[in-house]
């Protein structure tokens, strides 16, 4: 039973170790000339999220369908900032994915200190991947929040074929300055790590509880 206790103990610990949330980037900035998509087009998500450490972040990019990742040569699959611009390490892209120019321009949107390139797609639009995009970033302290905004307020590009069929790059303004294609947002989500760690610690306590009656 003292077993049990102090793995409870030591996994609610963690828990309070880890951050409270992860951050979630809608793409509904449309910067394809005639338009990617149509109205408040939501073209998909950006989520970022703390890895097993202080030092590591996970990246998501999950484009909504019809929506694919392109090489038109206006921009990247994905670029994006950080704070104090550091020597980052990434690894573990999903297949059709490499480490692209730094810095990279994407159109409309400005430039950005780092991106990642569709090595699996063809030139235009030929051969779109339709992800998603996953990849870790690694520095010595990193969180969801080290990623800012360019100079033009946007903190991530997307080059894509959207559901009219044109290409071009989409972006996300944020966190927090809402949804729709007038702003991009970043909402706080629960993270998986925390929420398995919640769940052990209150798991383990429900057990000793349940053995002291």
């Amino acid at each position: 039973m003292k077993q049990l206790l102090l793995a409870s103990v030591v996994a609610l610990g963690a828990l309070h170790a880890l951050p409270a949330h992860a951050l979630v980037f809608t793409l509904n900035q449309d910067g394809c000339t005639g338009g990617c998509g149509t109205g408040s087009t939501v073209f998909g998500t950006v989520s970022v999220v703390q890895g097993l450490n202080a030092n590591s972040v996970i990246v998501t990019e999950t484009l909504n369908a019809p929506s694919m990742f392109v090489k038109t040569g206006a921009g990247e699959a994905l670029e994006f900032n950080l704070a104090g611009s550091p020597a980052i390490t990434i690894s573990g892209l999903s297949a059709g994915f490499s480490v692209g120019p730094a810095p990279a321009t994407a159109s409309t949107f400005g430039t950005f200190n780092y991106s990642i390139m569709c090595s699996g797609c063809g030139n235009g639009a030929s051969n779109p991947l339709a992800g998603p995009l996953t990849f870790t970033v690694t520095d010595g302290v990193l969180t969801p929040s080290s990623f800012v905004a360019n100079a033009g307020g946007y903190f991530f590009a997307s080059d894509i074929i959207g559901p009219t069929g044109r290409t071009g790059n989409v972006a996300s303004k944020g966190p927090g300055t809402g949804g729709g294609g007038g702003g991009g947002g970043g909402t706080p989500t629960p993270e998986p790590i925390s929420m398995a760690l919640l769940g052990t610690g209150l798991l383990g306590l429900g057990l000793v509880r349940r053995r002291m009656r």
